[in-house]
């Protein structure tokens, strides 16, 4: 199956290293790259379908649009059923972590680096909501 995959993240290094890491795992979708929250929920608005599955990869902290902003915008138009939302983040409180994770669309809170093992994890949790 494919996906749409959509990396929101301001740090043109770490994205692509995660780019390189979703090939390495055989994530198969289209990738877009957005640099903050503002472009990316600019591109949902206009692209967003419920045919379409979408595994979104989010930064928290980012100018313009951060990843809080980006939730509160998207959550208003998205439905779980087809997408899934993986934070990332270099270091979170434990209490921001809960309140991420009662967001229905948050499939999880992800700490940087990501590695090829959580690449790994990440494709399963896709495979099976997706694909079963």
């Amino acid at each position: 199956m494919n996906y749409q995959l959509l990396l929101i993240e301001d740090d043109p290094i770490f994205t692509f290293l995660l780019e390189k890491g979703i090939e390495a795992t055989a994530l198969e979708g289209d990738i877009c790259n957005f640099l903050n929250g503002l472009t990316a929920i600019e591109y949902l608005k206009r692209e967003y379908s419920k045919e379409t599955n979408y595994i979104i990869f989010l930064d928290l902290n980012m100018p313009v649009m951060d990843g809080w902003q980006f939730m509160e915008q998207f959550e208003k138009f998205a439905a779980p059923d087809n997408c899934m939302i993986f934070v990332l983040t270099s270091s979170a409180y434990q209490q921001d972590i809960d309140k991420l994770l009662e967001n229905p669309l948050v499939e999880d809170v992800v700490t940087k680096p990501i590695t090829d093992y959580i690449l790994k994890e990440i494709k399963k949790t896709v495979v099976a909501k997706f694909e079963n």
